[in-house]
């Protein structure tokens, strides 16, 4: 089923400075449903909503709608905003705002009126300072990341600032400093009014609109969409028939999406996130962070802020109940840090540690583009010493949270079991004469128990111990746009006597001494017995990192138990059966 909507000033002898619009259904279409109602194809239904609009008979409207919708067939002014499925997130706030992540808590409010629900701005001064020039007011869907969408909402500027009026529509939202919003400003200029782009800097404009917004007192109809594949943007302001504003650009992919004000005063209500299917499924396939989240148990403190310099320096932390201060596990997610996040951890984990007497901490990190634009080098240290940074922060918690500070392990896969190796392996970042307290506490793990490490980022090295290695180049800043894995990996080999420090810094293996905790390595996608120098099916988590990585240890008197399929060098089954029973010692 599709629909049609369009929005108009009322007739004359009704009421010219009042807007109502029209809402008519169609099946057959290939428009998003906005109604469950089926029946044999052709129109089946004609919804009206009014703005401010004054009491009239139906019968007196009645004529104007039916001319005005018939200057078009469905097809006409259907606008696709989704594969014909139920949105992916529908949002009327009349269970309140538990599912945004607001930049200012207290500049947001529910209200309601006549019995129902919405969310309102309720001060332009917000406590919120971005760091470079950018809005103030923002609000994000938690735990979803899209990059081909339609987004639809209804607004009402609540605050009659004349010229000033705006309201924000925020999308591809990678952290505070990086992101798209379309401001829809009553007057345009190269600061108002235009779709813009934040990318490390004060905003700019993509678009050189000059059509004003008709801001008024009353309810409009917004919808924005996305096609990260082609670099679509468009906006609608009413008319849903012709985009307000449109431009391709591909800086970001798929992000957080949100809704606000730059400095202005609205109202919002009924938000639908529409999926795009076509760049959904490919989305999902290149970046994990796009699926749907696993369903988890609610975090004793979330999006606990541990930096400031990233939008992502934040950590969930689950509370286990006990009357003994708990062990605490770190869980650090993978996807090459360039994707990924800590809300991919799901029940299974988390219930198993809290059930176990232990907390947990699932945290996020800084990204490799994100460290490389802010001129971190190499860029891996931001990735490890963001994740430092929040051990650090969770130590100094202990008293508040009732945790056991000597008694802290990490996990985490790929890219986040290599971050939990170095941060068991590395010497401590504790700095004593520090007169910041966190950077006092120790950065150190007691246990380290991980899936398809990457014990090493040394080309030279890999290429000895797995043929077609082609993983690690963009660790020392090789990334870029365009560029392959294996492309960066060439690169790095060839530069490798220049980054040769880097590499002995931030590579695992390199940092082995007889004083590291135990650790526990699993490999479980290995299909056949490693060989050196061999070529692996996947080589960015052969097992053959794990048996070098052993050798190792061993030769400097460190535990180090090592799982894969055809070997089972280690009393558990997993890293996290490794953890319960070595935390709960």
């Amino acid at each position: 089923m599709g629909y049609t909507e369009r929005c108009f000033d009322g007739p004359r002898f009704l009421n010219p400075s009042r807007r109502f619009c029209v809402t008519a259904f169609f099946v057959n279409t290939h428009c998003p449903p906005r109604s469950r109602v089926t029946t044999s194809p052709g129109l089946i239904m004609i919804s009206i909503q009014t703005y401010s609009w004054v009491r009239q008979p139906l019968f007196m409207l009645a004529p104007l709608l039916l001319l005005h919708l018939l200057l078009g067939t469905p097809s006409a002014f259907c606008q696709k905003s989704s594969d014909g499925k139920q949105p992916i997130f529908e949002e009327d706030f009349e269970n309140g705002i538990s599912r945004w992540d607001l930049t200012d808590v207290e500049a947001w409010e529910i209200l309601e009126k006549d019995g129902n629900h919405s969310i309102g701005l309720n001060k332009r001064i917000s406590n919120y300072t971005p760091k470079v020039r950018s809005p103030h007011n923002i609000a994000l869907i938690k735990d979803l990341r899209e990059g081909a969408f339609v987004l639809t909402f209804k607004v009402r500027s609540t605050n009659d600032t004349g010229n000033h009026r705006d309201c924000c529509v925020f999308f591809c939202h990678q952290d505070a400093e990086h992101f798209y919003y379309v401001h829809l400003g009553a007057k345009p200029d190269p600061a108002s009014g235009q779709i813009m782009i934040v990318n490390g800097e004060p905003r700019r404009p993509l678009t050189e609109n000059k059509k004003d917004i008709p801001w008024d007192d009353a309810w409009h109809q917004v919808k924005l969409v996305r096609d990260s594949d082609s670099g679509l943007i468009e906006i609608y302001f009413d008319d849903m028939s012709k985009p307000h504003m449109s431009v391709n650009d591909k800086t970001f992919g798929s992000g957080r999406v949100g809704i606000g004000s730059f400095d202005d005063m609205n109202e919002f209500d009924d938000v639908r996130l529409y999926a795009l299917k076509s760049n959904t499924t490919k989305q999902n396939k290149a970046n994990p962070a796009t699926k749907k989240p696993p369903e988890r148990p609610t975090p004793t403190v979330a999006d606990y802020a541990y930096g400031r310099d990233s939008q992502r320096q934040r950590f969930d932390f689950w509370k286990a109940e006990s009357d003994q201060p708990t062990p605490v596990v770190l869980l650090i997610h993978g996807g090459g840090w360039v994707g990924g996040d800590k809300t991919n951890y799901g029940n299974r984990p988390i219930k198993n540690y809290l059930e176990a007497g232990i907390s947990v901490a699932a945290i996020n990190y800084r990204f490799i583009p994100q460290a490389m634009e802010q001129g971190v080098e190499p860029p891996v240290k931001a990735c490890v010493t963001d994740a430092a940074r929040a051990l650090q922060t969770i130590r100094s918690k202990a008293r508040e949270w009732n945790l056991n500070p000597t008694k802290i392990g990490a996990t985490g896969s790929s890219a986040g079991a290599c971050t939990s190796l170095w941060l068991a392996l590395h010497d401590d970042l504790a700095d004593a004469s520090s007169e910041d307290p966190i950077a006092r506490e120790s950065s150190r793990l007691q246990f380290a128990a991980v899936t398809g490490a990457q014990t090493s980022l040394d080309p030279k090295q890999l290429r000895t111990w797995i043929g077609n290695s082609i993983y690690g180049g963009h660790a020392f800043g090789f990334a870029q746009k365009g560029r392959s894995r294996a492309d960066e990996f060439e690169l790095l080999l060839a530069n490798r006597e220049q980054v040769l420090p880097w590499i002995r810094e931030y590579s695992p293996i390199e940092l082995i001494t007889p004083d590291d905790p135990p650790i526990f390595l699993e490999y479980p996608n290995q299909k056949k017995a490693p060989t050196l120098g061999g070529n692996e099916s996947d080589p960015t988590h052969s097992a053959m990192y794990g048996v070098q990585f052993q050798e190792r240890c061993k030769g400097a008197g460190v535990s180090c138990d090592l799982v894969y399929p055809s070997n089972a060098d280690s009393p558990f089954a997993n890293a996290h059966a490794f953890l319960i029973h070595h935390l709960k010692q």
